[in-house]
């Protein structure tokens, strides 16, 4: 081998020595483990609820009375889905107009200006319809639109509440439970049978539906056809809420040809105990008595049988009622209301406002107040029923008794000035 040059020797002397230096050189330390990052689970889902245990517990209740009365679970489950409580039933239960208000102002209402032109308008748009269905039924075209105006205007507010939800808010407490707990099952009859959509079934706080305003129950006994699609629906078919409106009243009885009532004139010193429509006379027996028509025309000597209503007591006006005005009660059983159809029925067929002044100076009896006059009574030995409010029949009977016992006119009418007189002899006893 021959001898390295100077310059070689150097270069392999540099060669080594970065060999040396790259074999003794330290390696860099590993980078630390990245630190290990644990990302909570989502909690479980809570178990659906409404957030009251007892409106749940109700469900989970009527949920298996269903399922054993045919109701699929899907219904159940798509019917039910996220309801709860309506904080504001029990609110318009205990306030319901056809008791609260007094009745010149519910029937300013009911019989307005407004809502009679209205109604003569529907007797024109439906009048082929209407004219059908009074010759098939024997219930009048009248009485079948006033009904239509009162429930809903006609048709213009058929109820905003969701139907099982209002049902079930009845049906799982209060006094109401009783009414409510068959029209909750019938409702989700109504869904899987008829298979309206969820969002079309909207009913009032009392979960009546459709224009003219029927319970679940009554659907399955006098909901009809009227329009002849092969279908029925009580929200969107206008012929077929009066059609089945008018198979429930003939179903009761509706006398044809004959007239509910008409506003009558008492004579002084009128025997007021008689003023009850649970009194029955004859017309002749009412025209022996000194009552006469409106216009001081004698009443017919018939032998129909009638009672008097007095709805503002023995300051306002009196009316005959005939056995039609308890038919139109099957339909909503307070006698504001019958009398209101009645009435509305005859103005639009162009008859007549009422001819005797109401006694508009009386002011209306609060909740409280009334609930008072019950409780007073009772303390008095009149059996008024359960203080709820409502000043129905059992507590103008009542009434009745207190007033002869003091002498007084037996009207049945709650005043101001009677609630002091109670309060007065229930705080001595």
């Amino acid at each position: 081998m021959p001898a390295l040059t100077g310059l070689q020797r150097l270069a392999v002397l540099c060669g080594t020595l970065v060999a040396v230096a790259c074999a003794t050189t330290a390696p860099k330390p590993a980078p630390p483990p990245a630190p290990v990052v644990t990302i909570p689970l989502p909690p479980p889902p809570a178990p659906p609820g409404s957030g009251d245990p007892k409106f749940d517990a109700f469900l989970a209740d009527a949920r298996q009375t269903a399922l054993a009365q045919g109701i699929t679970k899907e219904t159940f489950d798509a019917a039910t889905a996220g309801i709860a409580p309506i904080a504001s039933i029990a609110s318009m239960n205990a306030n319901q107009p056809e008791f609260s208000k007094p009745i010149w102002s519910y029937l300013d209402s009911a019989v307005s200006a407004r809502r009679i032109a209205d109604a003569k308008l529907m007797l024109a748009r439906y009048g082929d319809v209407l004219a059908r269905i009074e010759a098939s039924s024997g219930v009048p075209k009248d009485i079948l639109v006033a009904i239509w105006g009162m429930e809903t205007d006609f048709g213009s507010d058929t109820g905003g509440f969701n139907m099982f939800a209002a049902l079930a808010t009845l049906a799982y407490d209060g006094p109401r439970g009783d009414y409510a707990r068959p029209e909750f099952f019938a409702a989700l009859r109504l869904y899987q049978e008829q298979h309206y959509p969820l969002s079309e079934m909207v009913a009032s706080w009392a979960g009546a539906f459709g224009q003219t305003q029927f319970t679940p129950t009554t659907f399955f006994k006098y909901a009809t056809d009227g329009d002849g699609d092969g279908k029925i629906d009580l929200w969107l078919s206008a012929p077929d809420a009066l059609a089945s409106s008018a198979k429930l009243l003939a179903s009761q009885n509706w006398k044809k040809g004959e007239p509910w009532g008409y506003e009558v004139k008492l004579p002084k010193n009128f025997p007021y105990e008689d003023a009850d429509t649970d009194t029955q006379k004859t017309i002749a027996e009412w025209r022996a008595l000194g009552v006469k028509a409106a216009d001081g025309a004698l009443l017919p000597a018939s032998d129909d049988s009638a009672g008097l209503y007095l709805p503002a007591g023995a300051h306002g006006p009196a009316f005959l009622v005939l056995p039609n005005f308890n038919v139109i009660l099957k339909y909503n059983n307070a006698a504001s209301y019958a009398l209101a159809v009645g009435l509305l029925a005859d103005r639009m067929a162009g008859g007549a406002p009422v001819k005797h002044a109401w006694p508009r100076d009386e002011r209306a009896l609060s909740r409280t107040e009334r609930i008072q006059f019950q409780t007073d009574l009772g303390k008095l030995g009149f059996d008024a029923g359960m203080p709820d409010g409502v000043l129905g029949h059992k507590s103008r009977a009542a009434l009745r008794q207190y007033q002869k016992s003091k002498g007084l006119p037996a009207d049945g009418f709650a005043t101001a000035t009677l609630l002091a007189m109670l309060d007065k002899d229930a705080a001595a006893r």
